[in-house]
């Protein structure tokens, strides 16, 4: 048994990470498909962790290309194995657009 149970699925990040990040440069996919690749990668990191005292829902939408510059830099500390890194606002924009559904 592992000493850091977390070593594999930050090792399956890092190379997530500079997958979805070299997709982008190499022009493979368009930025709609890069952004959602992008933001799947994010989701799963989110469903690994816990986050005290929850996420900053109640900010403001992110712009699409402040949101894709979060994107770059938040995958670049993953690639470069930072994998705690945590970008709250994004994590926050992302939920808020892909999983929480309006009340009502």
């Amino acid at each position: 048994m592992s000493r850091d149970p977390f070593a594999g699925k930050a090792n399956r990040l890092t190379q997530l990470s500079r997958s979805v990040l070299a997709s982008d440069t190499t022009g493979e996919v368009d930025n709609n498909t890069w952004q959602t690749i992008a933001e799947d990668c994010v989701l799963t990191r989110i469903d690994t962790i816990r986050i005290l005292g929850g996420l900053p829902l109640h900010q403001e939408p992110l712009s699409q290309g402040d949101r894709r510059a979060r994107l770059k830099a938040l995958l670049g500390y993953w690639a470069n194995g930072c994998p705690f890194v945590v970008d709250e606002s994004l994590f926050a924009d992302i939920l808020r657009r892909r999983r929480l559904k309006p009340a009502g």
